[in-house]
């Protein structure tokens, strides 16, 4: 079983399914251990489960780099998979040049102090760092596994048929990496899509505010639910702002594809639920308690069962 492989080759159901980690390498390892993993030869294993990690392993927390360590390590040696988050893909387009030796893409403020740090843990080791980010984009955006789907954000089947061919000698290459970059591709509108979720633009007349009085010019939604006729806060979903209780005006609303009722359960991350629903649906789990927030990191124990069930979740505190 390979980092590449969107289906898993084995008939067990058993899948622990890891929220976003975030540097935390030891809420991981503690995390790992209260679900019975046991470290053999310097790899973490599971008798008969299989962790999966939804992404956004890396930034915030203090150790991203021992955190890829314990997941590289792993995947490598089967006993767990692995999908990017949007942080890994900042991280990708960042550390990886252009043909001037500049980065592909330089994010915004707050997630390039965030690189910074990342970088500082490698202690000026460039080819470790090289390693890990060519590591990085040999992850997949997606996984079936036995019934159940993985994504880090968003699973649309249109984008993740379009996605299928990103991938060439087993990773993303530099100048796919580019072509991402044209904001007007709908390849790019299915990357980043799947990777960030469907966030619509706030009306100019609404003015939001998050909690260090930055305005806000978009929000997260729920892409399971139908939006017409929704209210903002009826639609919102992993905002850390308040919106308001009345009906989104129909000119702001972008078509999406809703993910259908029927559809296979999908276990996501980025969302930030540190205080719920982690279930919001029947068919939609999110696995990201906001460690960096909350202080929580969680997991699903998934065991082929058909409804999503809360007690299957497993947290440890920061």
């Amino acid at each position: 079983m390979t980092a590449r492989h969107n289906e898993a080759h084995q008939d067990e159901h058993f899948y622990d399914i890891i929220g976003d980690v975030h540097g935390h390498h030891i809420q991981l390892q503690k995390l790992l251990l209260q679900m019975d993993y046991t470290l053999v030869n310097g790899v973490w294993s599971h008798a008969y489960r299989v962790a999966v990690f939804v992404g956004d392993f890396i930034n915030r927390g203090p150790n991203s780099k021992g955190v890829i360590q314990i997941i590289r390590d792993m995947v490598n040696a089967g006993t767990a998979l692995a999908i990017l988050g949007n942080h890994e893909v900042n991280a990708i387009l960042y550390f990886t040049k252009d043909d001037e030796g500049e980065p592909l893409r330089i994010p915004g403020n707050n997630n390039s102090k965030l690189l910074y740090k990342f970088a500082r843990e490698y202690n000026g080791n460039k080819e470790a760092l090289k390693r890990d980010i060519k590591w990085l984009r040999s992850l997949p955006l997606h996984l079936c596994l036995n019934g159940i789907r993985v994504v880090h954000a968003y699973w649309n089947d249109a984008h993740i048929r379009q996605l299928e061919g990103l991938y060439t000698d087993g990773r993303i290459k530099k100048g796919m990496l580019k072509h991402l970059l044209n904001d007007a591709d709908d390849l790019s509108k299915a990357f980043f899509e799947t990777i960030k979720g469907i966030e619509l633009s706030m009306p100019k007349d609404l003015i939001i505010k998050d909690e260090q009085n930055i305005k806000r010019d978009n929000f997260r939604v729920k892409w399971w639910m139908i939006p017409k006729g929704k209210t903002f806060k009826t639609l919102s979903y992993g905002n850390k702002f308040e919106l308001p209780d009345y009906t989104i005006p129909t000119e702001i609303i972008d078509e999406y594809e809703v993910y259908p009722e029927n559809a296979p359960i999908v276990f996501i991350g980025h969302y930030c639920m540190g205080r719920g629903p982690m279930i919001p649906t029947n068919n939609v789990c999110c696995v990201d308690a906001c460690v960096t927030g909350s202080g929580r990191l969680a997991a699903y124990r998934y065991s082929g069962e058909k409804a999503l069930d809360e007690s299957n979740f497993v947290f440890v505190k920061r």
